[in-house]
């Protein structure tokens, strides 16, 4: 597999550390020659990635071309760009479909979307694809989990869903003040809600059970995560959770 990267920041440069970490075959892999440093760094890892002179370099160097551009310039960069038939575009582009990505590379033999997290650096990634491809997948299930979707609905919704990053660590943030207040140094606190939320994650991974069936296991009748859970419930912070998701879906599908 020859690769291209059009766009090489953060998640370029966490999905080819991947690659490298992970052993993913390839023969060769093309960097633009955007983010200099990034692109140097990552040049150092494997004398098959190349730092290419410009974008048009990278295509001409490729047969699977990944699109890790901004949306506000997808359109400028590429628009510079000519595609080849043999060309499997894999874009990252957050909010462009499909048609609009095969709209701005026009030539292209196939257009998949991913959402390539920076986890996947250390193989703790969950990237989703859609639709299926068996390329995308060669790619990105040793950097983690790979799910596949045919419809592009529920890709957006995926989308959507890694919009909770930023809520996530305001939530251990709150928890972490909490336990301050009560005495505990913050520098502990951290430490301590680090290794516990590492530890109820690894738990969602052991099977498949369903998440709430979890939420059933801890809650013992009467006791403190029953209560907690409860609490929260009734004053509707799950439900307000719900609604800002859906407010984030509604401007992924561009209704806003």
């Amino acid at each position: 597999m020859r690769i291209g990267f059009i766009g090489t920041g953060t998640i370029t440069e966490a999905v080819v550390t991947g690659m490298i970490r992970f052993h993913v075959p390839f023969e060769r892999v093309a960097l633009s020659p955007r983010s200099a440093q990034t692109a140097a760094r990552l040049a150092k890892l494997d004398a098959r990635i190349e730092v290419c002179e410009s974008n048009q370099h990278v295509l001409d160097a490729s047969d699977v071309v990944c699109l890790a551009v901004l949306p506000q310039i997808a359109a400028d960069v590429l628009g510079e760009l000519t595609f080849d038939a043999r060309h499997h575009v894999i874009s990252f582009i957050a909010a462009k479909s499909r048609d609009e990505i095969r709209a701005l590379v026009r030539r292209s033999a196939g257009v998949v979307r991913t959402i390539p997290l920076p986890a996947v650096a250390v193989g703790k990634g969950s990237t989703a694809i859609c639709p299926r491809d068996d390329i995308a997948r060669a790619l990105f299930a040793p950097l983690g989990e790979a799910v596949e979707v045919d419809d592009e609905h529920q890709f957006n919704a995926l989308s959507a869903a890694t919009a909770t990053m930023a809520a996530y660590f305001a939530l251990l943030e709150e928890q972490a003040s909490w336990l301050a207040r009560q005495g505990v140094p913050y520098a502990s606190a951290r430490s301590f809600l680090s290794g516990y939320h590492v530890g109820l994650a690894h738990e969602t991974t052991l099977d498949t059970q369903p998440f709430s069936s979890m939420i059933g296991r801890v809650s013992t009748p009467g006791g403190l995560n029953e209560q907690l859970n409860r609490e929260l419930s009734e004053r509707g912070t799950y439900a307000h959770y719900a609604e800002a998701l859906d407010a984030i879906m509604r401007r992924v599908q561009g209704r806003e």
